[in-house]
């Protein structure tokens, strides 16, 4: 049952300071009807001047990044079924020199018998959009902008703002046909961004969103806001008359070479200007103007008009679509496979389904020939279904034949999810087809925008619950989107696209296909990299961590039988078998950068402590590789770029054997002393203990290089019996001071006579150990050098000879000397210490030539704990950020109840003794919700007249966004108030606080009192967000307060009655109310004599006349002139009487006329059948008024 509507006056609306607007919504558009004062005052305009603005561009100073979801947002509002919508956004007001963050209100109304909007609007926090922006960038949940308008399909482009395909049709349709009857020539043009896809990867997506919206903006300023469209990637339509039209275009051309500043392509467009065009059908005429901006392949801008020569891409899109279904059916289209290698191996697992299109007598067109026409005409889902069906009957050929270890891989695009149920089908059929659900694989294009990305969460959701893993295919390809691997989607794999190892600006694309390999690793997602050919671009994706290529240096696509027999029978064979891919997944799915090691689940996996500090202090830009130890021989598997460089520099291996044997290259020049390691960790470590550790080693090579580094044994393949270990070098062709280090580390001697140590950067001392019967109690200095001198603070000649617990207290000694025991079997040891003084050192202890001899070196590293101090205070920050916006954001809890668990959870987090909201009026503050901590006395009451005239006055917050004060003296003079309100043992040690504001005014702030000053958090960003948060969700109930009572009576207005119903509809328990349904008599009559101001001053005197009865609380407005009470407080017999007492007073002289029906309703679980009936009783009432009154009386 369709909602009713609240019926409002428009005069209402003009002499209203609230800022509110009422408006129509004709033709797609929102049209103002009525402006108030408080909205001209909000824009500082006049009600003339605003009207005319709003008229010509309702979405005046809205940004630029959020337009095109408020166009959507109210769009969608208007098509559902819903009466109340909210929403939030930035726009920069004509008052106003920066945005400001704006929140609107809207419910559906009726005005003078039309349906209208009526908008309220409050703008909040002036000051910190930055943090907003930080806010947002974190993904930190705020309350939904729109949530009754979700599953509604858009009609424009999400990231230009311009109309989409569909509602584009829909305008040129009705636009070119208003040209032609205006006497005016239409013509179609198309529009594409030259060398769009190579912008994209040269300068990111992000740029190149910013590039459409720029372009977007000058096609809106040439032909009009609904005359553009925009349809994917950087393909534009729009339409408009032929006057001028050449010169139009000229100009557009060069003002489109400074857009975006100066940061621009060049554009290729084509022009329709058919005398066909007002009756032709608009998507041809698209096809064919598009065919036109495609024809030319010039890289200047240049303009093409559509005649037959260019009519080619037409004409093939003809045929494709004329013969499809024949195609099909006669097996024209058929598979055609190309394998996918992993690097690791050069093996491969997985094949790629390509779709070929044999055209009789004629020969073969490929897949990006008929695939995008098919999609165009919302038809490719029948041919990749199709495929599905082929590449099953193709996997059971290969079952029947012995081979189980080829999954295949078949590609969907994403606008197919809207073309079918594309997942659920393909579900059934290869469920019905018996085989096993990881010989399949899903490729999904991996653009996104025209969808809502619900469909394509969901389509993913399935094919994940069934079993089959999901790709991201065509990562790169013209407009793609990173937001589906935020999106915590089951994502097996991103494909890449081949343009970033073909394009021009090679370096600049390894750098970024480097950084997106590193996201996906982190992110557990494995990586394909398409279109190689050749060793030099497969032995780059081996150094920037690639999972796996495809392309024709490993064999172009071939048709099922002769795959077969190339691949997997044939004398060039290389399939990997299901046995060892596990092994290689385990290495393959480390990263370059920073491996994680996890508990292993398979048989022939170790079990990996988590990374210790060694591996933690050296990830950064360090050589990185994987080896493979087999037969009595170490391969380079993979490595980042350091780790090839290193194994150039000391000889290792050539580049002739990298691009020779790009896969498994053997090492030369490795010693037998690394042999003979190796088979003691596997004996030991792999078969004895099951457990594997680092291993730190310093090697020398021929040519003088020095290396020092740590290795690890990861895993073991059971097929070919090799193991993979992991090689860390922490430093190599390293200066004096690491040299020195190196020396250390493999024990080298040195002469402690000639004083080598002494300007070594590096604190560096030895000493021996005093016994007291065979147990080390104290240790005396051998050797110091200058700079260990200097940290202790005592001269050498000081230190020498001297015991060390002379110099340190009793807990460095003990480190000391435990260290010391560790390194007395020979073997250096290594670590990290903080030491008395608060400085960090990573150390190195080994035993010196000096016989009962240990010496230290020790390197600050400072800066690197304070950086991962300051990383772990903003992820506790966010962490608590985003805790505290998720309590005040759940659904059910009331708002009282919100706010409470907010500031408990703030209070509790900080440690704090107390946390307050205070609201402000004026120069005065009351405390508005508060926590304290257990035990602590209740000062709420006594907080509630605070003055500013004394001590922290509110125009403290126009210089700082955020206060933290720990100064006794400071906090005293600044809240004296505060102190005296609290208990006489209470002391205010710190405080903390943060201001909310509503249109630019503070409106209350947040104050936390005596919290942990030790906690690892950003307590300035956190409180300024949590102020906001807590701001928002005040002004959010002042709007909701203002929207759920009635602008002129004071009562309850329609809002508030429904919520009461719904509730009592979908409670658990059952409650008795009393119910009284009024109409007040004689409105229209008093309307239409005396004019609407008496109508009004009767509904006042109404309403002021039943709360004399009945509490305001249970007093609804639902109607221009109906009331209801719904008493749910009192029982039956006081309802009664007071409803008797109310009849009564109806007969005295001055009382208003109301028609009245009664219910008591017994179960409240039936209240909207009580409320009918009371209805129909009111009913009954008033025709009985009407045979006795005529008119107003």
């Amino acid at each position: 049952m369709k909602k009713q509507l609240r019926e409002i006056n428009k005069q209402d609306i003009t002499n209203n300071e609230v800022a509110i607007a009422l408006c129509q919504f004709a033709n797609q558009h929102l049209i103002p009807v009525a402006l108030s004062k408080g909205i001209c005052h909000l824009y500082g305009l006049s009600s003339e001047k605003l009207l005319a603005f709003l008229s010509h561009d309702p979405y005046m100073g809205i940004s630029m990044q959020e337009i095109s979801d408020v166009q959507q947002d109210f769009y969608a509002f208007m098509q559902s079924e819903e009466v109340i919508c909210e929403n939030q956004f930035r726009i920069k007001l004509p008052a106003e020199k920066d945005y400001c963050l704006m929140q609107v209100q809207g419910e559906k109304v009726l005005c003078e018998g039309q349906e209208m909007i009526l908008f309220w609007m409050t703008t909040l926090s002036l000051k910190r959009l930055k943090e907003l922006d930080q806010q947002r960038r974190l993904d930190i949940p705020m309350k939904s902008t729109s949530y009754c308008l979700l599953n509604v399909d858009s009609r424009y482009n999400s990231v230009t703002g311009l109309p989409n395909m569909p509602y584009f049709y829909e305008l040129a349709d009705a636009g070119i046909k208003a040209l032609f009857q205006a006497d005016k020539t239409p013509v179609l043009l198309a529009f594409n961004l030259i060398g769009f896809s190579h912008f994209n990867v040269s300068y990111s997506y992000s740029e190149g969103n910013k590039l459409l919206k720029a372009f977007a903006n000058l096609l809106r300023k040439y032909f009009g806001i609904e005359n553009c469209g925009h349809f994917n990637e950087d393909e534009f339509y729009a339409f408009t008359e032929d006057t001028d039209l050449d010169k139009r275009l000229d100009s557009f051309i060069q003002e489109c070479q400074s857009i975006n500043g100066g940061k621009s392509l060049n554009v290729r467009i084509g022009v329709y200007d058919s005398a066909n065009l007002p009756y032709d059908d608009i998507a041809s005429s698209c096809s064919l103007v598009k065919s036109a901006c495609n024809y030319e392949r010039s890289a200047k801008s240049h303009v093409t008009y559509f005649s037959k020569d260019n009519q080619h891409d037409l004409e093939l899109e003809n045929y494709v679509l004329k013969n499809f279904d024949r195609a099909l059916k006669e097996g024209w289209i058929e598979p055609f496979y190309q394998p996918i290698v992993r690097i690791l191996n050069g093996q491969t697992g997985n094949w790629e389904a390509l779709a070929r299109w044999r055209v009789p007598d004629k020969g073969i067109l490929m897949n990006e020939q008929f695939v995008p026409i098919l999609d165009r005409a919302g038809i490719l889902y029948k041919m990749d279904l199709y495929m599905v069906d082929r590449v099953i009957a193709d996997l059971k050929t290969m079952q029947a034949q012995g081979s189980e270890d080829i999954a295949i891989s078949v590609n969907l695009f994403s606008s197919e999810f809207e073309q079918y149920n594309m997942a659920d089908e393909i579900v059934s059929r290869f469920e019905a087809s018996g085989l096993d659900k990881e010989l399949l694989v899903i490729e999904i294009s991996n653009d996104i925008r025209n969808l809502n990305s619900e469909k394509v969460k969901d389509q993913i959701e399935i094919f994940h619950r069934h079993g089959f893993s999901v790709w991201v295919d065509s990562f790169g390809e013209g407009y793609s989107s990173i937001s589906i691997m935020k999106d915590d989607l089951p994502i097996s794999c991103v494909k890449f696209d081949a343009s970033f190892i073909t394009d021009d600006n090679f370096d600049r694309s390894k750098k970024v296909l480097k950084k997106m390999i590193e996201l996906a690793e982190e992110l557990g997602i494995d990586t394909v990299v398409g279109g190689v050919e050749n060793a030099k671009q497969l032995l780059t994706l081996r150094e920037i961590g690639c999972s796996a290529a495809q392309g024709y240096y490993f064999g172009q696509p071939l048709p099922f039988a002769k795959a077969f027999s190339t691949w997997v029978k044939g004398p060039n064979a290389n399939v990997e078998q299901l046995a060892e891919s596990n092994y290689y997944n385990s290495i393959g799915m480390m990263s370059l950068e920073k491996p994680q090691f996890i508990e292993p689940i398979q048989d022939h996996f170790l079990t990996f402590e988590q990374p210790d500090m060694i591996f933690d202090r050296y990830f950064k830009g360090t050589p990185l590789g994987f080896l493979e130890y087999r037969d009595g021989k170490l391969h380079y598997l993979r490595g980042n770029e350091g780790y090839t460089q290193y194994l150039l520099s000391c000889g290792s291996v050539t580049q002739e054997d990298l691009e020779a044997h790009p896969f498994a290259t053997e090492m030369k020049n490795v010693g037998k002393q690394l042999y003979l390691e190796l088979d003691r960790w596997i004996k030991e470590e792999y078969w004895e203990n099951h457990k594997t550790e680092w291993h730190y080693g310093v090697h020398s090579y021929p040519n003088g290089l020095y290396v020092e580094g740590y290795q690890r044994l990861m895993s073991y393949n059971p097929y070919t019996n090799a193991y993979a270990i992991v090689d860390v070098l922490t430093s190599y062709n390293a200066n004096q001071v690491y040299q020195q280090k190196h020396d250390l580390g493999k024990t080298a001697a040195f002469n402690l006579n000639t004083d080598q140590y002494r300007d070594l950067p590096i604190p560096f001392v030895t000493v021996s150990p005093i016994y007291d019967h065979k147990r080390v109690v104290d240790m005396q200095y051998v050797y110091v050098n200058q700079a260990y001198s200097e940290i202790i603070g005592f001269g050498r000649e000081e230190l020498l000879g001297n015991l060390i617990s002379l110099f340190h207290q009793n807990d460095e000694l003990a480190f000391w000397m435990k260290e010391l025991l560790a390194a007395k079997n020979g073997q250096s040891h290594s670590g990290i210490m903080q030491r008395n003084d608060g400085h960090w050192y990573e150390y190195v202890i080994a035993p010196a030539s000096v016989p009962d001899a240990y010496s230290f070196a020790m390197i600050n590293i400072d800066d690197q704990k304070q950086k991962e101090q300051e990383i772990q205070q903003k992820q506790n920050t966010t962490s608590e950020i985003l805790r505290i916006s998720e309590i005040l954001n759940v659904e059910g809890n009331d708002f009282k109840q919100s706010i409470q668990k907010g500031l408990a959870k703030l209070g509790e987090d900080l440690q704090a003794d107390r946390v307050s909201l205070m609201e402000t009026s004026g120069n005065s503050a009351k405390n508005a919700y508060s926590w304290h901590k257990v035990g602590l006395a209740d000062v709420k009451d006594k907080q509630q007249h605070l003055s500013f005239d004394s001590g922290f006055g509110i125009e403290e917050f126009a210089v700082e966004d955020s206060y933290l004060l720990t100064d006794p003296g400071q906090i005293k003079e600044a809240f004296p108030e505060i102190i005296a309100s609290s208990p006489a043992d209470y002391h205010l040690k710190n405080v903390l606080l943060a201001p909310f504001y509503e249109r630019g005014t503070v409106r209350g702030f947040i104050m936390v009192e005596n919290f942990n000053l030790d906690l690892s958090l950003d307590f300035t960003n956190l409180i300024e967000l949590v102020s906001d948060f807590f701001g928002s969700k005040i002004t959010g109930r002042r709007l909701e307060k203002q929207r759920d009572t009635d602008v002129l009576t004071g009562l309850n207005d329609r809002h508030p009655y429904f919520a009461k119903l719904k509730h009592y509809q979908k409670s658990k328990n059952s409650k008795e109310i009393g119910i009284i349904y009024m109409d007040l008599n004689g409105l229209k009559e008093a309307n239409d004599k005396f004019g609407h101001e008496a109508g009004d001053n009767l509904l006042i005197k109404a309403s002021k006349f039943i709360t004399q009865y009945f509490s305001r609380k249970m007093v609804y407005r639902v109607g221009g002139d109906e009331f209801v009470v719904l008493d749910d407080r009192n029982p039956r017999d006081v309802f009664e009487k007071d409803y008797q007492a109310f009849l009564k007073a109806m007969t005295e002289p001055d009382a208003p006329s109301i028609s009245v029906g009664s219910v008591w309703c017994e179960d409240s679980h039936q209240l909207e059948g009580c409320v009918e009936e009371a209805d129909r009783s009111m009913q009954r009432s008033k025709e009985a008024y009407y045979q006795t009154h005529k008119r107003y009386r």
